[in-house]
């Protein structure tokens, strides 16, 4: 599943690269204020480069990061998007379900690619290509607030996650995709705070969300 997820992610960033303006590729992104449009693909390509190559060391980190950009901030788009597809067939080969819970560059490029369509304003991708996320990401919130009160979530399609125990339970009702977007660090505490909760969230609910911490600045959200 993981290496269809990326394949298909990998092409969709692909086609829509290739029609990116010079404006457009310097816009900044919100989700990743340190980076341009150009500057978060050439990242999607160094992390494929890296994973590939087995050059791993501080990986996650800032400075892992920051070198993708720093190697790549001369390539054109054309040069970027060429490199990504001579390394993809063993990018995608060296993905297996058992990542599907730890870092990995499937869910990497699925929400870089949100970044990406809400920087430039575009609709978000179907649900298909985002949902096995969307459950790994709430078990993690489940971890969060595991010593909280009772929170039961439950989305637009009827899927429902648990978190925390005991009375009074608190009800909140919101979209699964921004339910994955905050998840990862993408929704601000404000805009997490203005879902349908019943009765209004704890402190340790709205912080509960983001698995690279919280964050204050409100981000664009795109159309379904």
């Amino acid at each position: 599943m993981l290496e269809m997820t990326y394949r298909t992610a990998r092409a969709r960033v692909n086609e829509l690269a290739a029609t990116l303006s010079n404006d457009q590729l310097q816009l900044q992104v919100p989700a990743t204020p340190r980076w341009t449009v150009h500057e978060l693909l050439a990242h999607l390509v160094g992390c494929a480069s890296d994973a590939v190559s087995g050059r791993l060391d501080g990986v996650t980190s800032d400075q892992w990061t920051a070198r993708h950009v720093r190697e790549r901030r001369r390539n054109s788009v054309g040069e970027l998007m060429d490199e990504w597809d001579r390394i993809g067939v063993a990018a995608d080969a060296s993905l297996t379900d058992e990542q599907l819970y730890g870092p990995n560059l499937a869910i990497d490029t699925i929400c870089h690619e949100a970044d990406l369509r809400e920087a430039l304003g575009l609709p978000r991708v179907d649900r298909e290509h985002w949902q096995p996320f969307l459950d790994v990401t709430m078990m993690y919130l489940g971890r969060q607030l595991r010593r909280s009160t009772s929170l039961v979530i439950e989305d637009e399609q009827g899927q429902q996650w648990s978190c925390g125990s005991g009375q009074p339970a608190t009800l909140l009702r919101a979209d699964g995709y921004e339910l994955l977007r905050a998840n990862l660090s993408r929704r601000s505490l404000h805009q997490i705070a203005a879902w349908e909760w019943t009765p209004a969230p704890t402190e340790e609910m709205l912080h509960g969300f983001g698995v690279f911490g919280t964050r204050v600045d409100d981000q664009p959200i795109p159309a379904p």
